[in-house]
């Protein structure tokens, strides 16, 4: 875990509802973000070397709208957007802070390789690396949580809220 971002263990409850987001038990993890309902969206994996990618969406709605995207070419399309210089410059801060570059990518590859928009996107919502990657994904989203037919426990939390 990152000692730059001190966030408690992952309660029993939260594990639950990270293993029912994910649909398996998931490897030892820090909750980093959360849904407007208040449940985990994002989370800080523990460091392993079978596990590259630190910052990990659970959220199923996020996870469905940062996937239309990416389906939509929207991987591509960022890379060219953003530029390798960019993009790079966020792989040499994550592999400085946590290790490895964003979601594994190998060093001496593809110059500016953007292989997962979840990932980058995980980075800026935790708070742990903003990066235009992310930003350039989020400004692309339209209702990127509280989809009824993908999260219905979030929607009826948040009716009881209101």
């Amino acid at each position: 875990m990152n000692p730059e971002h001190d966030l408690p263990r992952a309660s029993g409850e939260e594990r639950a509802v990270v293993a029912g987001q994910l649909g398996r038990e998931p490897a030892p993890f820090r909750v980093a973000a959360r849904c407007p309902a208040g449940l985990p969206s994002v989370i800080e994996n523990e460091r392993r070397r079978e596990m590259p990618t630190t910052f990990w969406v659970t959220c199923p709605s996020l996870t469905a709208a940062i996937s239309r995207i990416e389906a939509g070419g929207g991987v591509r399309r960022a890379q060219a957007e953003i530029g390798a210089e960019a993009v790079d410059a966020v792989h040499a801060e994550h592999l400085r802070r946590y290790g490895s570059r964003v979601a594994g990518v190998g060093a001496g590859g593809e110059p500016g390789r953007v292989k997962c928009l979840h990932a980058f996107t995980a980075l800026q919502l935790s708070g742990a690396l903003p990066n235009p990657v992310a930003a350039w994904t989020l400004e692309r989203l339209e209702d990127p949580y509280l989809d009824p037919s993908r999260c219905p426990g979030c929607v009826g939390r948040m009716e009881e809220r209101a």
